[in-house]
């Protein structure tokens, strides 16, 4: 018989590469085993009774590890070596800030030494809901916690959200006490749970130890009976646990390693490699290896455990002291390659089911949190982004700012996005958007040295076409979301692609396959970014944004051990996605070099429009005209300023003001805010902004134009978008005047000789109401005609829904998100409203109306139908006004304005930030179906060649147009988050503009500019320094903002800029004319106000006459900013 032979030499004589098992794996010694030659020898006989495991018995088996009947073999039992409470080792005070106050640490400090001393232990109650206090905790160690040299904790569970302060001040990390969330109905999903704060080394060992808790009464989603419903203002939390604890670091080990185990054990992906198999061993032998015996020593129990996380490290990789410090959160690798990009990440919403004052609570929480962990975690990162929650750390919480900046600067906190805040895109008008960046480029910079190169709006309802132009153009090159991933009809194809608006410019996007920005760093959740990812082809890398989001948090302990589970287990078994910890930015220039700049990458073009949160175009109607108000003041503040200031050098810009109140407005952009889905208590908050804020502006809005006044005498007339109008103007209630206007934007109130008057009468059934260009015909209790006389056309014609013009009232009752969504089967729920009573209101003057009354349900409603004077200049474009007055008082009720056309196209267009957009009237496709009910700025227009219709409104921004039908959607009623959502009057006003041509070649844009926009009518006479356009193929330019350079004021230079756009979606050549504006030098720049490198910064200004002129020359729905120096 030959001799035995080793395993590495029989490897070597069967031409096998030799096995070196990992590092974590035990050598286990094999039974001696007689050898055949070069094979091992085969027992003809056995009495062994081998089998594999039961999966369904031994899954079952996993959870009764940590819970169950059997409490003394549970690991949770081991997780703490002793605990100590109350006295004498514990002694807390409390002092309750009274009136719902906020106070500061110094104050709160203060209150509470002066305070009569008020000692709580456990089962205190903090109350009620939203109120804050303050709590001292003197602690003792006990003796033999001083000298183990592990780590000591303060459990403290005040079963809300609190922050730990150092004795002088300084905010150590938030506390999220209670249960952990049940995240969209699922317990044990998200792990937002933080109730230990580590007792510094040094403070264990001297024995003693004070620090500073703020208790504040509300949970991590409010103080909702469950998450999207109005708050309960009666809220109490217990005082759960105040806790000496010394952990045991091998059974808190243990645990971390079973879970990711068991999580392996259970995915599909694993059971098709073997890994489950694998990994469901390693969870059985742990348990059946984790006994507990009385009498049994703590050296014992440790024992036991340090065996049972070895089994484990089997599939793991081994997880001791020196092993872990080559893993990502121990140590940074930035060129490793890795397919899973980890960044800790903290969603929190500015504001929703909390007001502003909370959020700033919640920031200060959950970034101090991270700087702690940064602390801890060498490899650790994080990025947050919203320029705004930065600012009130700053100003309200320094010393927690200080600390965030100085891992800026170390670039393992990392500021993101480049916005103000993570805004809505898709009601906010396109100057907003800029000043979003504008805003938040320009804070990042000066207060960390940064700029923004990646946009970063993970939770925002739909991106608007115009949003890649814009983000280029402030420094952004790439745009992260996942909020597509949402979408509740079709799913989106791509996650990596390049992103091309309406004017061709592109940005390269990433919508993480991982489908979500709250990530728990779970197995199932790796696997998915590689499993979910449809641009395998050209990559395999996904951002992973890990942390607990939306009401703050971030990233916790437990998830930063459950990475480095991950990451080991990666390392150990192929086929297991690798992932490292990294930034968003290196991520995307990662990306764009895989990409070949974005070569090999697919392109979506036009807007991201999410199919889901319909009705966030309706809801919260107060809070979108109080934006469209305040947007409209900024542009004319801005525009009358500037012209002060060049008309006199007295006059200061009142740069500072004009910023504060931007940025304090565009609070109300926020993603939940505009969309209307906060608490009622924001709403309120932003209606006070609205009214504070305007009053403010109006103010220095009255300063500037005393500057231009130059006499007291008459009556002056000034358009401030600079349109040529000639109409009828209500002057007081009932009283009308002829107002025209020239293109500079200056007029007067007159009484043409040459007006035809309208006209309106009723034979008891029939009620008419008609002027020089149209007819309106209500019988039968409907809208049943509308003549233009002008082009011989009947415009209505019966539709889909409905046979006539009116009042659509429609059931509204979402699947999910009350607020939010309008599901596409609330369309089959829908019924004509039928008018009650019509009148004849005005005959006989400039203007003619009909009012047509109703009620229905709780609630009742006006259609006011106007015909004004015409002359034979302006018959051609004249509206039909409307005005809708309702009072509402309905519930999960939608009411529309329905207008069935005599026109047919597969093609309808909107309005949009900078331009126009097209969508189908057509559902062929599930994608068209999706688009029921779209978002439009200004107006949407159904047309067809040589004659359209458009309906146009100035803060309603929810539209459809189905078939032949077109619909402006009103008001809403859902009742959650706020119960009383839109419930009151309404005052809608809005046009019927019927055309001849197409919309692309008629001058809608320019009529809903005009209708949209109120001129100024002013006691005195003016004198403006003027800007006007010029040229036959100028039509669809349009300057848009006029206002003085933001670092004027620092460098002492005076620049005026002036944002212009192509409206129509074609070339645009002509000339930009300016009178008295002194112009120096005129150059082309970007919107964070920064001159074009090269030739595409150089602009040519020519002067005549004490006139300057540019020549324009715009691609289609370009925006261009033109900066001018000025004397």
């Amino acid at each position: 018989m030959s001799r035995p032979v080793r395993t590495s030499e029989f490897r070597r004589r069967m031409g096998l590469a030799e096995f070196t098992p990992p590092a974590s794996s035990h050598q286990i010694k094999a039974p001696n085993v007689e050898m055949c030659g070069n094979h091992p020898e085969y027992p003809q006989r056995t009495e062994t009774v081998n089998h594999p495991l039961l999966p369904r018995i031994t899954d079952t088996r996993l959870d009764r590890f940590f819970t169950g009947a059997y409490a003394s073999q549970h690991l949770d039992e081991c997780l703490a070596r002793a605990r100590f409470s109350g006295s004498p080792h514990v002694k807390l005070t409390v002092w309750s800030a009274p009136n719902g106050g906020k106070p500061s640490f110094d104050e709160a400090i203060r209150s509470l030494s002066e305070a009569e001393e008020q000692e709580i232990g456990v089962g205190f109650v903090f109350g009620l809901s939203w109120t804050n206090h303050w709590v001292k905790c003197e602690l003792s160690i006990p003796e033999g916690m001083r000298n183990t040299g592990e780590q000591v904790i303060f459990e403290f569970d005040p079963s809300c959200e609190a922050m730990v302060y150092s004795t002088d001040g300084t905010p150590i990390h938030g506390i999220t006490g209670g249960p952990n969330t049940m995240k969209d109905g699922s317990p044990g999903e998200q792990e937002d749970r933080r109730v230990e704060h580590i007792i510094p080394a040094k403070a264990v060992k001297a024995g003693k130890y004070t620090c500073y808790v703020e208790v504040t009464c509300n949970g991590m989603f409010g103080l909702g009976p469950s998450r999207y419903l109005h708050p309960d203002a009666n809220r109490t939390f217990p005082l759960i646990s105040a806790d000496i604890v010394l952990p045991n670091p091998h059974a808190r080990g243990l645990r971390t390693d079973f879970r990711i185990l068991a999580e392996v054990s259970r995915h599909p992906s694993a059971k098709a490699t073997g890994l489950a198999q694998k990994a469901l061993k390693a969870c059985d032998d742990i348990m059946n290896a984790f006994i507990r015996g009385e009498g049994q020593t703590a050296e014992e129990l440790d024992e036991v455990l340090q065996r049972c996380r070895r089994i484990g490290w089997k599939v793991l990789g081994k997880l001791g002291k020196e092993e872990v410090q080559s893993l990502a959160v121990w140590k940074t690798e930035k060129d490793r390659p890795a397919e899973i990009w980890a960044i800790g990440h903290c969603h929190i919403d500015t504001a929703w089911l909390w007001r502003y004052t909370h959020t700033q609570q919640k920031i200060a929480r959950s970034w101090t949190s991270q700087v702690d962990l940064m602390d801890r975690f060498p490899g650790h990162q994080f990025a947050a982004s919203s320029a705004v929650q930065y600012h009130w750390l700053e100003t309200l919480y320094p010393k927690a700012f200080a600390r965030v900046a100085d891992y800026v600067k170390k670039g393992r906190f990392h500021a993101v996005g480049g916005a103000w805040l993570e805004h809505d895109c898709m009601m906010p008008s396109g100057e907003s958007l800029i000043r979003h960046y504008l805003y938040g480029q320009r804070y990042f910079k000066e207060k960390f040295g940064v700029v923004c190169r990646e946009a970063f709006l993970p939770d925002t309802f739909g991106y608007a076409s115009q949003l890649p132009q814009i983000l280029r153009s402030a420094g952004l090159n790439y745009f992260f979301t996942q909020k597509i991933s949402w979408n509740n009809i079709n799913v989106f194809p791509y996650n990596t692609f390049n992103w091309a608006g309406i004017d061709g410019t592109q940005v390269l996007a990433h919508m993480t396959p991982v489908d979500g920005y709250n990530g728990q760093c779970t197995f199932g959740e790796i696997i998915k970014g590689i499993q979910n990812n449809k641009n395998l082809g050209v990559t395999d890398q996904c951002l992973f944004l890990f942390g607990n989001g939306d009401g703050g948090g971030g990233p916790t302990p437990a998830m930063i051990d459950r990475l480095e589970r991950l990451d080991s287990l990666a390392r150990t078994n192929p086929g297991v996605p690798t992932l490292k910890i990294g930034s968003p930015i290196d991520f995307f220039d990662d990306l764009c070099r895989q990409s070949e700049g974005g070569k090999t990458l697919p392109t979506w073009r036009g807007e991201l429009y999410l199919e889901l949160h319909r009705g966030t175009y309706t809801t919260q109607a107060c809070i979108k005209k109080g934006n469209r108000d305040m947007e409209t003041l900024l542009r004319d503040l801005e525009y009358f300023a500037t012209l002060a200031s060049l008309a006199a050098g007295s006059y200061e810009y009142p740069t500072t003001e004009i910023r504060e109140i931007w940025q304090e407005m565009m609070l109300g952009q926020f993603h939940d805010c505009l969309p209307g889905t906060t608490i009622k208590a924001v709403v309120e908050d932003n209606l006070e902004i609205y009214s504070r804020r305007s009053d403010q502006a109006r103010k220095l809005l009255d300063s500037a134009l005393a500057v231009l006044r130059t006499g007291e005498e008459g009556t002056t007339v000034i358009e401030p978008l600079r349109l040529a109008r000639e109409e009828v103007h209500e002057s007081a209630p009932g009283q009308y005047k002829w107002l025209s206007t020239n293109a500079s934007g200056l007029g007067a109130l007159s009484s043409p000789s040459d007006l035809t008057l309208p006209s309106a009468a009723s034979d008891g059934s029939t009620y008419t109401v008609s002027n020089a260009r149209y007819t309106v015909t209500l019988s039968s209790k409907r809208i049943t005609s509308i003549f233009d006389k002008l082009n011989s056309r009947e415009i209505i014609a019966p539709g889909v829904g409905t046979s006539s013009a009116g009042f659509m009232i429609y059931e509204d009752y979402p699947l999910t998100y009350d607020a939010w969504d309008a599901e596409i089967y609330h369309l089959q729920m829908g019924k004509e409203v039928e008018f009650d009573k019509v009148e004849v209101k005005e005959e006989g003057g400039m203007r003619a109306s009909l009012v047509a009354s109703v009620n229905f349900g709780k609630s009742s409603a006006k259609l006011i139908i106007s015909l004004d004077a015409t002359t034979p200049s302006t018959v051609a474009s004249t509206p039909i006004h409307v005005v809708a007055e309702i009072d509402w008082r309905e519930q999960h009720r939608f009411l529309k304005f329905a207008l069935p056309l005599d026109i047919h196209s597969a093609y309808a267009t909107y309005g949009t930030q900078f331009g126009v957009i097209e969508r189908p009237t057509h559902r062929n496709t599930t994608i068209d179906q999706a688009k029921f009910e779209v978002c439009a700025h200004g107006f949407a227009d159904l047309s067809e060649a040589g004659y359209g219709v458009a309906i146009a409104c100035r803060d309603k921004y929810g539209y459809a147009v189905e078939g032949n039908t077109m619909r402006l959607s009103l008001v809403r009623a859902p009742t959650s988050p706020d119960p009383e959502t839109d419930q009151g009057y309404h005052s809608i006003p809005f046009a019927i503009m019927p055309h001849a041509r197409h919309v692309a070649e008629s001058d809608i844009v320019q009529q809903t500019l005009r209708y949209t926009n109120q001129p100024y009518i002013l006691p005195g006479s003016y004198s403006l320094p003027t800007v006007t356009v010029s040229g036959d193929a100028s039509s669809g330019i349009v300057v848009e903002t006029i206002k003085r350079g933001e670092d004027d004021e620092a460098t002492g230079t005076k620049t005026v800029l002036l944002r212009l756009y192509e409206s129509k979606g074609g070339r645009a050549r002509g000339v930009l004319n300016l009178a008295d504006f002194k112009v120096k030098e005129a150059e082309w720049a970007n919107v964070l106000e920064q001159t074009l490198e090269g030739d595409e910064g150089k602009c040519e200004v020519t002067e005549s006459q004490g006139a300057w002129s540019v020549a324009l020359d715009m691609r289609s729905f370009e925006i261009r900013t033109l900066r001018l120096v000025v004397e």
